[in-house]
């Protein structure tokens, strides 16, 4: 906990800050836009979510969407089906990237038809249940204005079979258990990979696709970057069968993906790439939009901070207008400023502004310490604004990390030399030092074994597994993590089920080992064989 951070052993791993300066926005608002882009019965859900003005999920008329936002609703709503992957930060308003122009297609048809949409149109699919769940706030407020007509169901595990009447009753505008989404299925389905391989076999989930035959319109892929390797291959498997099961082709699907940041134009290319191969589509046919910053203008600030020691700037930190005056004319905060614009990374490790800061001529720790307070003081300062807070100098997001303990090792010698002179010299202590990361041998020579403590008594052993005997009768003792030679093992994997042949079961027994406090010869006594 003493150590710097993002050292070796260090609990606390390297921070890393990232710029969260606004979006660029749009020039039209949401009003300029309905009739044009937008269904205004669309327009007028968003700015009245469920009837509620004052609904955090309402999206105003008269406020501008994110440049991003509109570049994905100009593209989806293509005659001809376009794919769009969305690559943006935390806050960006990835989720209204698709979601408005999904929800404006079926307020369209939902409007010409006059009656209850059947059968799904859009498909979502999220990586986590916890995701699923967090959009049943969001889908409840956009849709409920259009009654029963634009409904909506999150099928999962944790979907019910069946509830009351009066239950289903109290939401109209979505498909609460199975039984309602098996009879009238929705045009808009959230689930999970799992489920959807269970809908395309299970013989319950028939009606689902039979009611949707010819109807699959959307089909959005949250957290695309999760999708790696084996993964990225069996999505694009199960995308498949999905288009076969709901007849429809890629072609006739508008596929959506998003991502979060990640820069390069090589990225952006990968991406798209990924959305072409999961789908099947042409890359022509996809299209990545990315969220850019809005990042405001320096005033010209006061010379005479421009080299004021940051004692000084300090002392304005209670006043964020005249701090952001001074901080504006000072050459380090301009310069710790510029690393998290363009064409600099948004994103940047303590260590390296620290490096930048102090360079090689104050110790680390001091480094570290002054660059937390020049940030400290870079996101305090505001500028001035008549009747609005003003614009940040420096606003920034921190990504703290612990390092993840994965077990303690100790040497078996209780009179390991290499712990003499620090906490472990004791006789209350029977082994010898303690690491951190695993290791086979002490520096002292002794064999090096897992640290485990009993819950009822709270008394340290050392995990080992006795391997043996050996021709001559032997036995040793192994970490637990240790591969056991055998030459004749192969290199298969066995079913789960499958019990392994009696004849080849190995020939170890894993052990807890005290040291024997009262022994000379520093003996191991096994105090206890877990069959």
């Amino acid at each position: 906990f003493s150590s710097t951070y993002g050292s070796q052993g260090s609990f606390i791993g390297d921070p890393v800050f990232e710029a969260t300066f606004g979006w660029e926005e749009a020039d039209e608002s949401l009003s300029e836009l309905a009739g044009e882009l937008l269904t205004p019965p669309l327009v007028d859900a968003l700015d009245r979510p469920g009837g509620d003005t004052r609904s955090s999920f309402r999206f105003p008329r008269d406020a501008h969407p994110y440049r991003h936002q509109l570049d994905a609703w100009r593209i989806l709503s293509n005659p001809v089906p376009q794919s769009v992957v969305v690559t943006s930060g935390t806050g960006s308003g990835k989720t209204e990237c698709f979601m408005v122009p999904i929800l404006d297609q079926l307020a369209r048809d939902y409007t010409e038809k006059g009656s209850q949409l059947v059968g799904v149109q859009a498909l979502f699919l999220y990586p986590l249940n916890a995701l699923i769940q967090s959009q049943r706030e969001r889908l409840d407020a956009w849709t409920k204005s259009f009654g029963n007509g634009v409904r909506y169901c999150l099928y999962n595990g944790l979907t019910p079979q069946d509830q009351k009447k009066h239950q289903r009753d109290e939401h109209p505008n979505e498909a609460i258990d199975r039984k309602s989404l098996r009879a009238l299925p929705p045009p808009l389905l959230v689930t999970n990979a799992t489920m959807l391989e269970y809908m395309l076999v299970r013989a319950q989930d028939a009606p689902i696709l039979e009611q949707s035959q010819g109807k699959l319109k959307w089909i959005v892929l949250d957290e695309a970057h999760t999708y790696i390797g084996s993964q990225a291959a069996e999505l694009a498997l199960l995308l498949r069968r999905v288009l076969h099961a709901f007849g429809v082709t890629p072609e006739q699907v508008r596929f959506v993906a998003t991502s979060a940041t990640i820069g390069g134009d090589e990225a952006e290319a990968q991406l798209q790439d990924f959305l072409a191969r999961v789908s099947g589509l042409s890359l022509d046919r996809v299209h990545v939009v990315s969220g850019k910053r809005s990042i405001p203008q320096l005033t010209e600030g006061k010379r005479e901070y421009s080299d004021a020691p940051i004692e000084i700037l300090e002392s304005l930190g209670s006043d964020p207008a005249r701090l952001y005056d001074a901080l504006c004319a000072h050459e380090t905060a301009i310069a710790i400023r510029s690393l998290f614009t363009p064409p600099n990374d948004r994103i940047v490790a303590l260590s390296a502004l620290a490096a930048k800061i102090g360079g090689s001529i104050e110790p680390v720790d001091a480094q570290i310490e002054k660059s937390v307070r020049w940030l400290d003081l870079l996101t305090r300062a505001r500028s001035q604004s008549e009747g609005q807070s003003g614009n940040p100098f420096l606003p920034l997001r921190a990504h703290i990390f612990h390092n993840v303990l994965d077990g303690l090792w100790a040497c078996a010698n209780q009179n390991c030399p290499c712990k003499v002179n620090t906490e472990l010299d004791s006789p209350e202590w029977p082994f010898g030092l303690v690491y951190r990361e695993i290791r086979r041998h002490c520096d002292c020579g002794s064999p090096v074994y897992e640290i485990r403590s009993c819950n009822e008594c709270n008394t340290t052993y050392l995990w080992a597994r006795r391997f043996g005997p050996t021709d001559d009768g032997s036995y040793r003792l192994i970490q637990t993590n240790e591969d056991i030679p055998d030459e004749f093992s192969l290199d298969v994997e066995r079913a789960e089920d499958e019990e392994p042949d009696a004849e080849y079961r190995p020939s170890y027994s894993p052990v807890l080992l005290a040291n024997g406090h009262a022994s000379e010869s520093n003996k191991f006594f096994i105090e206890s064989v877990l069959e």
